[in-house]
């Protein structure tokens, strides 16, 4: 919202009567309530728009056993798959001039050779480990599918987005709600693309004008090992990073062990899903083409950091900042 009232759009902001709207407190939009999942509501709030950023979905991870909800399983694929379909022929129907799709670094395969991941490569279903993966790759698809069907669209694929108005918090934010409170005593040998989140929300922003219908944009910034990003995490909130390295076969025990005793125990959502654990792999990227394309900005993710250590200790998520 904030980057597109940044470049002087007129923003239409389409959410449900329950959500937690605090984040968009004070900001001259219009609300439009409705479900992503309610065509006629998607569909009376496309009018008067001429572009559609859509960033709707349910970004959770599931567990994948016995024990998962079908339920919510069930609600994960209506929103992030078949709503999408239907928001999409809404958008053909209406004549909307371009919409920019949400997708997710998930949806990119990595190359056998270990080497750095860019927007040709599509993920095969062995790297899709859970059902939110799964989800937004087969969103992708679909509006790719509409693309091709002659309504402009381009996909941006954010990597791991760090900064403030997280409210969930998501499971990135949770990394550094986690660390400032003293719940992450080690960590599982990875690397991944961190990033902005403004940076992130404004590349959708200059994907309207920028955007080449049918391209994908990685929406990211610096390669890091996990290690690394707690240090650099530590360094400036001023505390010591986790030392140890969990190995993977230890990590996805205990991830096990959380999902079998909140799920069936507890009757609760658990803290380590294994798709989190099953995500701990090299993911590393080139944005080269977001970068000059898009025109996408690179903020030091210093900033960013300082910028949701910030908003989560003056929302009450952390004790310190």
């Amino acid at each position: 919202m904030r980057a597109a009232l940044e470049k002087a759009y007129e923003v239409k902001a389409f959410v449900r009567k329950t959500s937690d709207l605090q984040a968009l407190e004070g900001l001259p939009i219009e609300l439009v309530y409705g479900d992503l999942r309610d065509t006629e509501s998607v569909s009376k709030a496309m009018d008067d728009c001429e572009y559609i950023i859509h960033a709707g979905a349910i970004y959770i991870f599931l567990p994948m056993w016995f024990w998962a909800d079908p339920k919510k399983i069930q609600e994960m694929y209506e929103v992030n798959v078949w709503a999408t379909d239907r928001l999409m022929k809404e958008a053909s129907e209406k004549g909307i001039k371009k919409v920019v799709f949400t997708s997710s670094e998930s949806a990119i395969g990595m190359p056998p050779d270990g080497s750095i991941g860019d927007e040709k490569l599509f993920a095969t279903p062995k790297e899709l480990s859970g059902h939110y993966k799964r989800s937004k790759y087969l969103g992708e698809l679909v509006a790719i599918k509409w693309n091709n069907k002659g309504l402009s669209s381009c996909s941006v694929l954010p990597t791991v987005p760090i900064g403030p108005y997280d409210i969930k918090p998501t499971p990135t934010g949770r990394i550094i709600m986690d660390f400032m409170n003293g719940k992450m005593p080690g960590f599982v040998d990875t690397k991944m693309n961190v990033v902005s989140v403004k940076d992130v929300a404004m590349a959708h922003v200059l994907a309207i004008e920028n955007g080449r219908s049918g391209e994908r944009y990685i929406a990211g910034n610096k390669n890091l090992a996990f290690r690394d990003f707690l240090r650099l995490i530590a360094d400036v909130a001023g505390k010591k990073a986790p030392s140890f390295s969990f190995p993977i076969i230890l990590a996805k025990m205990f991830a096990f062990y959380d999902e079998f005793t909140s799920c069936k125990i507890k009757h609760s959502d658990c803290k380590t899903p294994l798709e989190s654990v099953a995500a701990a792999k090299y993911r590393v990227f080139g944005c080269t083409k977001a970068w000059t394309e898009l025109k996408m900005p690179k903020t030091n993710l210093r900033t960013a950091i300082r910028e949701q250590i910030d908003w989560f200790y003056e929302n009450g998520y952390t004790k310190s900042k």
